[in-house]
């Protein structure tokens, strides 16, 4: 899930609580406001590589989500402290948040979509193509907001995993056009990644090259280290493809010392 698309939902829940700005604010709309900066708070932290500093916002998140009985926002706790465990591989762990939020909705409602999305993520993280790709689907059809981009980002880089590179560069065709309408700079960034990969694996380097560039260009503007990481990582793999081994060993490395930034962060924060 990423920060936009969770910010999406929250401000959502939140104006559906609070109603319009004329109408006075209750304690109930406050604690509302406070857990949807925890959340927000957790996701940047995570992002920088503070896990435990993710962990802890997110801890306080839940506990007042469960003293307010606000089931939404106990969804969305719980999907998020999945993602959080994900990203640290601890797949055993993710699985729990993410079986007790699908127990709170119910396999229903507003936040399925998002739900199905990490469904088909932790899938990946398994090694299981087929849960993902259903999961994947469920996700893409329950999408009734603006994360159509996202969904269809999924779908792609689920297809092109099975080797059906075709679908997966229409399905991430579709999703560039629709994340560059909604602004969904990181999802934009996702789907050029995937066209750039794409594009190196059928030996147009020219097209490969400009897409993940612009992949990197976007995610540095919204400082998102993972995903730098990822872009830098493919394109020394077409630095690889074109016997660029300079080339190649200049971006893995400026991965590596990407990914030693984002552990050192980390030690720092626990």
């Amino acid at each position: 899930m990423t920060k936009s698309s969770v910010r999406t939902l929250l401000c959502a829940a939140l104006l559906l609580a609070v109603g319009c700005s004329t109408i006075r604010t209750t304690p109930q709309d406050e604690q509302l406001r406070r857990m949807v900066d925890l959340n927000e708070r957790a996701l940047a932290s995570a992002e920088k590589g503070q896990r435990s500093d993710a962990t802890k916002l997110l801890q306080d998140s839940w506990r007042l989500a469960i003293a307010l009985d606000d089931q939404p926002m106990q969804i969305m706790t719980l999907l998020n402290q999945s993602r959080l465990a994900r990203r640290n591989h601890d797949l055993a762990e993710s699985r729990t948040y993410l079986d007790k939020a699908l127990h709170i909705s119910g396999q229903q409602g507003p936040l399925f979509a998002d739900l199905a999305q990490e469904q088909a993520l932790w899938a990946l993280a398994a090694g299981d193509l087929t849960e993902a790709q259903r999961w994947a689907t469920a996700a893409h059809r329950a999408e009734e907001g603006s994360q159509l981009g996202r969904r269809l980002n999924l779908l792609a880089r689920v297809a092109l995993l099975r080797g059906q590179r075709s679908e997966a560069k229409t399905l991430a065709e579709q999703a560039l056009a629709n994340n560059k309408t909604v602004g969904q700079e990181l999802e934009r960034a996702n789907s050029l990644r995937t066209l750039g990969i794409i594009a190196t694996q059928e030996g147009d380097w020219i097209a490969a090259e400009e897409q993940l560039q612009a992949a990197l260009t976007l995610d540095r503007q919204q400082a998102a280290p993972h995903r730098i990481i990822s872009d830098l990582e493919a394109l020394a793999e077409l630095a690889g493809r074109q016997q660029q081994t300079e080339r190649q060993q200049e971006y893995l490395q400026r991965a590596r010392m990407a990914r030693e930034q984002l552990a050192n962060s980390a030690k720092k924060s626990e």
